[in-house]
């Protein structure tokens, strides 16, 4: 591919993504949701995580056929720190600390 055609191809999928998501956002303020939607927005963040972390959790890649367990102590560390601070960031920071620290030792 020629750098005019990524170029192209980058315009294109930015502007995609900009009118699939800019109408939506322009019209929030005119339209008055309930207090449950609303509510059930505050869930979309972390279900959304949840649906990126699940796969990552469940289905990694073996080194040599082996399951490394340090996927796993990572989310059982960061699922107490979840549990405990109520805060996806320190659940999120505390289990990559974990994975870092352990493929030192």
């Amino acid at each position: 591919m020629t750098s005019n055609t990524i170029f192209v191809v980058i315009c294109v999928a930015a502007a995609a993504t900009f009118l699939t998501r800019y109408p939506s956002m322009a019209l929030s303020r005119y339209i008055k949701v309930s207090p449950r939607v609303e509510r059930g927005f505050h869930y979309v963040p972390i279900g959304v995580f949840a649906a990126l972390v699940a796969p990552a959790i469940f289905y990694h890649p073996t080194v040599g056929g082996e399951i490394e367990w340090v996927y796993y102590v990572a989310v059982a560390v960061s699922s107490l720190t979840a549990w405990f601070a109520k805060s996806p960031l320190w659940a999120m920071i505390s289990g990559v600390l974990i994975i870092a620290l352990l493929r030192l030792i």
